[in-house]
């Protein structure tokens, strides 16, 4: 059982979903904007055509007067409530995005001098409300009330250094909490699996997800006329539907796109570099062009290599050889890990458990590698 937090749990994972989603949810913002100006609007063109006797000045009578400082004012506030909606959809994603980036620190930190200055203005704004008129006492109490929240963030913004001093879990709230957050999977670690088995240990944390277009070319692969390509994006689609109909879901699918961008890889590593994740996959090249990106990624196969036993010249160790090597003489085995093992003159033996001594060992980017000799005098026959 998976140990990260379904989707309806979490209540907001920490970042935006950005894409599509934005863009499903732009047009609302807007048109809500746009229905409270076109509200206003009639109800003041309403008011203006009852100021004063529009018919003897215009010589129309009193209800098409009112129909067309109606439709001004639904003019009026169609034309306003777009602007002014668009305008404020651009001031939200601005700020979420700016959250985004925040530290959790800035945050608090921004939030307690809001509230203590908002305290020290309600305070000071006692002997305000004895002033006259009464509209001289709001404007002052609201413009106190503005400045002193603004003067309190500021603040405690100039002393950051000595708060976080004194309160230093602020600053440092979990060790390696970059890597408890959210976690993106591409195609190739999903077929790969092994995220599910990292993520029941407790070794992989965080809210595993994977984007719909990671799924799209899963099902891409699975349609593919190349029985390996198909056999393989079976297998990735299979392991989604077994770990999503779990109690406890271990992954979850969510919609995010980036027409704009053609290829997977692409989409993968700008949509975890806007949402401060971390992505997981096996694949080394687009490990490499992460980190020179500066996109945090974790892959599999250099957990596993990390995992691996250590062998060192002389040491000895028991394989299965399964094939011949390119040289003369040479038989290939594997150990149980996956690594390679070519042992000298051993292609005699092929099909059958041997004893080897290691001779050397040679670690590439694809992996390890290691040559070894045959222990003639201690051959074991699989067959036994």
């Amino acid at each position: 059982m998976c140990r990260t937090h379904s989707a309806e749990q979490e209540g907001g994972v920490g970042a935006p979903e950005p894409g599509r989603l934005t863009k499903r949810r732009s047009p609302m913002i807007v048109h809500v904007t746009r229905f409270v100006f076109i509200t206003a609007g009639a109800l003041g063109g309403f008011s203006v055509s009852r100021l004063i006797d529009w018919s003897i000045q215009t010589g129309y009578p009193e209800s098409l007067v009112i129909f067309i400082f109606i439709i001004l004012g639904l003019s009026m506030g169609y034309v306003l409530g777009g602007i002014f909606g668009r305008e404020l959809l651009l001031a939200l994603l601005s700020f979420e995005k700016r959250l985004q980036h925040m530290s959790s620190a800035d945050l608090v930190l921004g939030l307690a001098g809001l509230i203590l200055g908002l305290t020290l203005a309600w305070l000071a704004s006692q002997p305000l409300r004895l002033l006259e008129p009464s509209w001289l006492a709001v404007l002052g109490t609201v413009l106190l009330f503005f400045m002193a929240g603004y003067v309190g963030i500021r603040a405690v913004f100039v002393k950051r250094a000595d708060f976080l001093d004194v309160m230093p879990r602020l600053s440092h709230p979990s060790k390696d909490s970059g890597r408890r957050g959210l976690k993106l999977l591409d195609t190739s670690a999903v077929i790969d699996g092994r995220f599910a088995e990292l993520s029941d240990l407790g070794l992989l944390e965080g809210d595993l997800r994977v984007p719909r277009f990671v799924l799209g070319e899963l099902h891409t692969l699975s349609d593919s006329a190349d029985d390996i390509r198909r056999a393989r994006g079976r297998r990735g689609l299979d392991l989604l539907a077994r770990l999503q109909s779990e109690e406890s879901a271990c992954v979850e699918v969510f919609e995010a796109d980036y027409p704009d961008v053609p290829d997977v890889d692409n989409k993968l590593l700008k949509l975890t570099a806007e949402t401060d994740a971390v992505l997981v996959t096996v694949d080394h090249n687009l490990t490499t062009v992460a980190r020179v990106r500066g996109v945090d990624v974790i892959n599999l196969n250099e957990i596993a290599t990390a995992l691996r036993p250590n062998y060192l010249p002389g040491e000895q160790l028991r394989l299965r050889l399964v094939k011949q090597g390119k040289e003369a003489m040479q038989g290939v085995g594997y150990l149980e890990d996956g690594t390679m093992v070519v042992v000298a003159e051993g292609s005699e033996f092929i099909g059958h458990e041997v004893e080897a001594e290691v001779t050397s060992v040679l670690q590439t980017s694809a992996g390890r590698m290691i040559f070894a000799r045959m222990l003639a005098t201690v051959e074991v026959d699989s067959s036994e």
